[in-house]
């Protein structure tokens, strides 16, 4: 089975759907943990952390600063509750120890206590860490070896941080499907075929990986029935090139893990789910080429067949088959 090529295209961004900014999605996680690191493991207040980070990455501290704010890792000492949840983590002991290091009275009970460390900024001058902060640190591991896994070749680690960071909770083997299905859904909304078959082909691949060849099987039928149908393409039908080879490959691969019947009875379901409202090629003759691959008839003279009888015939494309045809069941 050939893995995935994408042909020239770097990365796929949700974020950015022609020109990625220079330098974009180069090191926010880097400085993150290792700001996070630091006042969480190494009890330094939050401005000699963001001093000493931004020095190490070469970042203005302003410009460091202002990230951590707007994208929560630290808060304003305004927010009560928020101080209330991150304060819980620390012993009456070690509270007692910060108001000793600042000269300040370290009696009285566990809440005069926190009221005291809340009124005089000690978990990090104006600012504290936020609870995001704590779960961004603790699952990093875990995080950057689903995305090296399945995702590093194709998307972009910033977007999929972020879908993590709202997602962490759902259960692993979920994450990447999760996130690459934002993607189909929104090639297939914006009917753009080459972001919706690449997307495709990522989710083939994720679920190769697995094992999960049922689940492989679908989104390799998504592919066949697009580019067998390219109704998003019909300005440009000369220069479809067909079924891709990876598509024909990860068939005959199929066909050996699940047989014929399996393939043929999931291709109506899936080229249903399209609901086409033009047809280029029919479901019928889909039906008869699909049978072509798995009786492993020649790849080339398939789509040559196809590019001749339908991509470049110029009347076909005129007259746009609609999809009551008489064979199309």
């Amino acid at each position: 089975m050939i893995m995935f090529d994408l042909d020239s295209v770097d990365k796929i961004s949700f974020r950015y759907s022609n020109i990625v900014p220079e330098d974009y999605d180069v090191s926010e996680i880097r400085f993150t943990f290792d700001f996070i690191y630091l006042v969480l493991k190494r009890d330094a207040n939050i401005d000699s952390a963001i001093r000493g980070v931004a020095n190490e990455h070469g970042l203005k501290k302003d410009y460091l600063k202002n990230y951590l704010i707007e994208n929560k890792y630290i808060l304003t000492k305004s927010d009560r509750n928020e101080f209330s949840k991150q304060i819980k983590k620390y012993t009456t002991k070690h509270l007692k120890k910060i108001l000793k290091r600042h000269g300040l009275k370290k009696s009285g009970k566990r809440e005069v206590i926190e009221e005291r460390i809340f009124e005089n900024n000690l978990l990090g001058n104006s600012y504290y860490l936020s609870s995001k902060s704590k779960v961004f640190y603790k699952n990093k591991k875990r995080r950057v070896r689903i995305f090296n896994e399945f995702l590093e070749d194709y998307y972009y680690f910033d977007e999929f941080n972020e879908y993590y960071m709202d997602n962490y909770r759902k259960k692993e083997d979920k994450i990447p499907v999760e996130f690459v299905k934002q993607f189909i859904m929104k090639s297939f909304d914006e009917k753009n075929h080459r972001m919706y078959a690449l997307n495709n082909q990522v989710m083939v691949e994720i679920y190769s990986n697995k094992g999960q060849y049922k689940n492989m099987l679908e989104y390799v039928l998504r592919n066949f029935c697009i580019n067998l149908n390219p109704v998003w393409k019909l300005d440009n039908l000369n220069e479809h090139g067909g079924i891709p080879i990876m598509t024909y490959d990860n068939l005959m691969f199929l066909k050996e893990k699940l047989g014929k019947n399996r393939i043929i009875s999931l291709y109506y379901v899936v080229w249903d789910s399209f609901n086409f409202d033009e047809i280029i090629v029919s479901k019928y003759i889909g039906y008869r080429y699909l049978k072509d691959i798995l009786n492993l008839k020649d790849y080339s003279r398939i789509n040559n067949e196809l590019s001749d009888k339908f991509y470049s015939n110029e009347d076909l494309k005129i007259k746009r088959i609609t999809q009551k045809t008489l064979f199309d069941f």
